[in-house]
């Protein structure tokens, strides 16, 4: 049982650090494409204007007296001189206004007939765009190589490289960015890139990030490897409890028969009845408790630890008179008073020995914390299809922290008193293995009442 179980849990463990580390690659790979996307729009947006900036400079005429100086004339022309107008165009496009082009832009549009004129003048070379891109893009420190191409018409007319390029790599690399600009109004010439990336370029901007991450994936591992031993702790715990109940459960027979054997001896020798019924009577309760230890032990080979019920008809009012009558002897110093409201043919159909059991644990506990005058009532109610057995008390009650635990194993809501903490717990595995529940009503200082709900299939 014990490697069984933690095999398991050590396998859910496994399978969360599994998800938890596989959701963290995740989020990074996401943040690095998203970084790899800003990088390549940016490393876009700056080709282009570099491009556009280059080919202005090609269209216009040199001017001895400011050779880095580009003039762009726009002159005004009036209605009248229209027709007369013999001036050189600087571009001409056809738009049709009915049919829209998407990101259409009026600038864009006056780029590319600059760049028309200056491709066809041949003044367009790759050299100074390269020389503007070196000497002005800001984060050329992530490159490690690249390459730029212009094509005409499908073929390559122009090319250089910088940095130690290693061959054509594939667009889909992680470590390669492709940019591609079409130039002019027509797309007959194509501007190329591509950039071969730094050793994971991205990741030393995001060490803050990752290293969060990491921390955050160490911290739940160490915590599952805690809460894993913490459980293998707990699990052996409880198998050695029960194998030591089991032990002393499986010892305590045989002296129990030899006092079974004894009072059955003393009271066949009796002469007064009296004495001779409380021998019987004594005898014939340490015989329910071996029997009751053989079921212990059946329960503890069990593999799958489930009460087997065997019913029968049980007298409810009988049964309760018989063991207040027994607690009273036991506590003698309560002076007990005890109000009966059930009806006296009333029979259910449970199981004798465990029902007996659950009823016995209830008014152990009743007579236990009540006060010095001990004043309990027990009735039976029949209501909604369901029959309600009421065990109510004197004492000093269950504060409302408490009343949620009270049904654990183990657990007792009062340090001091006597006891391990199993009646309740035992209490309530019985009357589930019934198909009923028991709830708790409990005020401080007004006593405790303990309802056991059987459906009413129970009533003989």
């Amino acid at each position: 049982m014990k490697s069984k179980l933690f095999k398991r849990l050590s396998i859910m463990a496994v399978l969360v650090l599994v998800v938890l580390i596989g959701s963290q690659a995740l989020w990074l790979w996401r943040q690095l494409e998203q970084e790899k996307q800003t990088f390549t729009s940016k490393l876009e947006s700056t080709l282009q204007g570099m491009i556009n900036f280059h080919a202005l400079q090609g269209y216009s005429t040199p001017n001895p007296t400011k050779p880095d100086m580009a003039t762009v004339l726009m002159d005004e022309t009036a209605n009248e001189e229209t027709d007369k107008d013999t001036s050189v165009e600087l571009g001409r496009s056809e738009i049709s206004t009915k049919k829209y082009m998407p990101d259409f832009a009026l600038g864009k549009l006056i780029e590319a007939s600059f760049a028309d004129k200056s491709l066809e003048k041949e003044k367009f070379h790759l050299c100074i765009v390269d020389s503007l891109f070196q000497n002005n893009f800001h984060e050329i420190g992530r490159i490690r190589a690249y390459c730029m191409e212009l094509v005409k018409n499908g073929l390559s007319i122009d090319s250089l490289h910088q940095g130690k390029w290693m061959g054509k790599v594939s667009i889909n690399s992680p470590s390669t960015l492709h940019v591609r600009i079409p130039l002019g109004t027509k797309e007959t010439y194509i501007f190329t890139a591509d950039f071969q990336l730094k050793t994971f370029p991205f990741l030393r901007e995001m060490v803050y990030s990752i290293g969060i991450s990491a921390l955050a994936v160490i911290l739940v591992a160490v915590f599952m490897l805690w809460l894993l031993w913490a459980l293998q702790k707990q699990v052996a715990q409880l198998l050695w409890r029960e194998r030591a109940v089991s032990g002393m459960v499986h010892d305590l027979k045989t002296p129990l028969s030899y006092v079974y054997t004894l009072l059955d001896y003393l009271a066949s020798k009796e002469q007064q009845p009296a004495i001779q019924q409380q021998l019987r009577s004594a005898s014939s309760n340490v015989s329910k408790l071996t029997h009751k230890m053989e079921i212990l032990l059946t329960l503890f080979r069990a593999k799958k630890k489930k009460i087997v019920l065997e019913a029968a008809p049980f007298n409810l009012a009988q049964k309760c008179r018989d063991l207040f009558l027994e607690f009273e002897v036991v506590y003698q110093d309560k002076q007990a008073e005890c109000k009966l409201s059930i009806s006296e043919n009333l029979d259910i159909y449970v199981d004798p020995l465990y029902f007996e059991a659950a009823l016995r644990n209830l008014l152990d506990n009743a007579f236990k914390y009540s006060d010095a005058i001990a004043k309990l009532e027990i009735k039976a109610i029949r209501e909604q299809k369901q029959l309600h057995i009421c065990i109510t008390d004197s004492g000093k009650g269950i504060p409302q922290k408490e009343q949620r635990k009270i049904f654990q194993e183990f657990y007792r809501a009062d340090n001091n008193s006597k006891g391990h903490g199993i009646g309740l717990a035992f209490t309530q595995q019985i009357v589930k293995a019934h198909k009923g529940r028991i709830r708790l009503e409990s005020k401080l200082g007004k006593g405790s009442t303990f309802w056991i709900v059987l459906p009413e299939k129970v009533i003989v």
